[in-house]
Protein backbone atom coordinates (compact mmCIF):
# COMPACT_ATOMS: atom_id res chain seq x y z
CA UNK A 1 0.00 0.00 0.00
CA UNK A 2 3.06 2.38 0.56
CA UNK A 3 3.14 2.74 -3.32
CA UNK A 4 -0.58 3.76 -3.46
CA UNK A 5 -0.20 6.77 -0.71
CA UNK A 6 2.86 7.85 -3.21
CA UNK A 7 0.80 7.77 -6.13
CA UNK A 8 -1.74 9.61 -4.25
CA UNK A 9 1.07 12.37 -3.10
CA UNK A 10 2.01 12.59 -7.02
CA UNK A 11 -1.10 13.39 -8.07
CA UNK A 12 -1.43 16.28 -5.52
CA UNK A 13 2.07 17.44 -6.18
CA UNK A 14 0.93 17.61 -9.83
CA UNK A 15 -2.53 19.10 -9.81
CA UNK A 16 -4.10 15.83 -10.91
CA UNK A 17 -6.86 15.65 -8.10
CA UNK A 18 -10.40 16.99 -7.62
CA UNK A 19 -12.92 17.89 -4.80
CA UNK A 20 -16.58 16.23 -5.21
CA UNK A 21 -19.26 18.84 -3.59
CA UNK A 22 -19.66 17.05 -0.32
CA UNK A 23 -15.82 16.83 0.41
CA UNK A 24 -15.95 20.88 0.18
CA UNK A 25 -18.84 21.15 2.25
CA UNK A 26 -17.53 18.79 4.93
CA UNK A 27 -13.75 20.63 4.75
CA UNK A 28 -15.54 24.23 5.31
CA UNK A 29 -17.72 22.62 8.10
CA UNK A 30 -15.08 21.52 10.02
CA UNK A 31 -12.43 24.62 9.58
CA UNK A 32 -10.55 22.55 7.21
CA UNK A 33 -8.80 24.32 3.77
CA UNK A 34 -7.28 22.55 0.69
CA UNK A 35 -3.97 22.80 2.14
CA UNK A 36 -4.83 20.63 5.16
CA UNK A 37 -6.14 18.27 2.76
CA UNK A 38 -2.57 18.16 1.08
CA UNK A 39 -0.85 18.23 4.09
CA UNK A 40 -3.13 14.89 5.66
CA UNK A 41 -1.71 13.23 1.79
CA UNK A 42 1.75 14.15 1.91
CA UNK A 43 2.11 12.98 5.79
CA UNK A 44 -0.64 10.26 6.28
CA UNK A 45 -0.97 6.95 6.10
CA UNK A 46 -3.93 4.63 4.30
CA UNK A 47 -5.52 3.22 7.18
CA UNK A 48 -8.01 0.86 5.12
CA UNK A 49 -9.62 -0.04 1.93
CA UNK A 50 -12.95 -0.73 0.65
CA UNK A 51 -14.70 -1.74 -2.35
CA UNK A 52 -18.44 -2.26 -2.74
CA UNK A 53 -19.21 -5.12 -5.86
CA UNK A 54 -17.28 -4.28 -8.91
CA UNK A 55 -16.88 -0.16 -7.89
CA UNK A 56 -14.10 1.55 -7.83
CA UNK A 57 -11.96 0.65 -4.53
CA UNK A 58 -12.00 3.83 -2.00
CA UNK A 59 -9.42 4.58 0.52
CA UNK A 60 -9.43 6.02 3.88
CA UNK A 61 -6.07 8.36 4.36
CA UNK A 62 -5.49 9.87 7.91
CA UNK A 63 -2.90 12.38 8.90
CA UNK A 64 -2.84 15.97 10.13
CA UNK A 65 -3.89 19.06 8.96
CA UNK A 66 -1.56 21.95 8.94
CA UNK A 67 -2.41 23.18 12.74
CA UNK A 68 -2.18 19.61 13.84
CA UNK A 69 -5.56 18.14 13.52
CA UNK A 70 -6.05 15.24 13.03
CA UNK A 71 -7.81 14.40 9.76
CA UNK A 72 -9.01 11.67 8.03
CA UNK A 73 -9.61 11.87 3.71
CA UNK A 74 -11.71 9.14 2.01
CA UNK A 75 -10.35 9.52 -1.62
CA UNK A 76 -10.44 7.07 -5.08
CA UNK A 77 -8.66 7.10 -8.37
CA UNK A 78 -10.89 8.12 -11.07
CA UNK A 79 -11.03 6.64 -14.82
CA UNK A 80 -8.62 9.16 -15.98
CA UNK A 81 -6.47 8.51 -13.11
CA UNK A 82 -6.85 11.58 -11.43
CA UNK A 83 -6.83 11.30 -7.46
CA UNK A 84 -10.60 12.47 -6.30
CA UNK A 85 -11.39 13.22 -2.51
CA UNK A 86 -14.77 12.06 -1.64
CA UNK A 87 -14.97 13.35 2.10
CA UNK A 88 -12.64 15.10 4.57
CA UNK A 89 -13.81 14.98 8.29
CA UNK A 90 -12.05 15.75 11.05
CA UNK A 91 -10.67 13.10 13.84
CA UNK A 92 -12.13 13.04 17.05
CA UNK A 93 -11.07 11.52 20.05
Amino acid sequence: MSSRIATFRRKVALGQYELTGHAKDEMEQDGFTIRDVKAAIYDGKILMTQRHGSGPRKYLVRGRAQDGRELDVVCRLTELRRLRVITVFSVRS
